[in-house]
């Protein structure tokens, strides 16, 4: 894969604030039990495991010499007004904490050293994800991004996602993720099980590709959290493109069974 420089620090803590402000509002219009998100989660359950990952963070600033595997964490509220507002609170708090380490203090990040950049990064990136899913469930016009913030999620959830040491039946060719907007691409390796219904996705190189997915980094974006905008262009192979998204996570229907020949007619 093709990764981007880091935005700057004090650019995520924008994001961090001003998407963090706006995904509480969009989740705020949904109901409880309204579906959210790539895996249509109930919003409350939603929120609340959101609100899990800002929290486990708030606790690693503040305690960078640990291993987050110290973590205990506490059991969320279960009204959906009460984690809206604790959202709010870790919300501010994450931003203050950020402003006051900057953007080169050591922790432990996913196991191993990282920066308390690559948290900033992470969080914007979180409530980036939150804010388009909830407007869009919410019926909301979804929250504007530019170019080169969207093509950095693109970057940083595809680095994320990686599983180079996976278990899993690789495509000898890589897919291609091309952003229309901003010139960035991406090679990405991918397989899936046996079975083909679990797979997973690592870094490529470029060559002939199997499979080559264009749109607007926003567009890819959407498109890499299993929903598809009216711009995006897949070219390739279908079944390519079927085990590409199943080593991405989405939800997809159960293939068709083919009808035996001695039962056509």
């Amino acid at each position: 894969m093709t990764t981007t420089e880091m935005l700057p620090h004090t650019q995520y803590l924008d994001l961090l604030d001003r998407h963090g402000r706006s995904s509480v509002e969009a989740l705020g219009r949904l109901l409880p039990e309204e579906r959210v998100g790539p895996f249509d989660q109930e919003a409350l359950a939603y929120a609340q495991e959101h609100l899990g990952t800002l929290a486990v963070w708030a606790w690693l600033l503040r305690h960078p010499q640990l291993d987050w595997r110290s973590y205990e964490g506490q059991a969320p509220p279960v009204v959906m007004a009460d984690v809206l507002v604790e959202l709010g609170r870790v919300r501010d708090e994450l931003t203050r904490l950020l402003v006051d380490v900057g953007p080169d203090v050591q922790l432990d990040y996913f196991g191993r050293p990282g920066t308390s950049h690559e948290v900033a990064r992470l969080l914007a990136h979180e409530v980036i994800d939150v804010d388009l899913a909830a407007s869009r469930a919410a019926g909301l016009a979804e929250p504007g991004l530019h170019p080169d913030v969207a093509s950095d999620c693109v970057d940083r959830a595809l680095a994320h996602w990686a599983r180079p040491d996976s278990d899993v039946l690789w495509q000898p060719a890589p897919a291609r993720l091309v952003s229309s907007d901003t010139g960035r691409e991406w090679w990405v390796r991918f397989g899936t099980d046996r079975g083909g219904d679990l797979g997973d996705i690592a870094p490529g190189s470029p060559a002939r590709p199997v499979l080559t997915v264009t749109d607007s980094s926003v567009g890819l974006l959407r498109w890499l959290h299993g929903s598809a905008g009216p711009d995006v262009v897949v070219q390739g192979e279908a079944a390519a493109a079927r085990a590409f998204r199943v080593a991405l996570g989405h939800r997809l229907e159960p293939e068709p069974r083919r009808r035996s020949w001695w039962r056509r007619g």
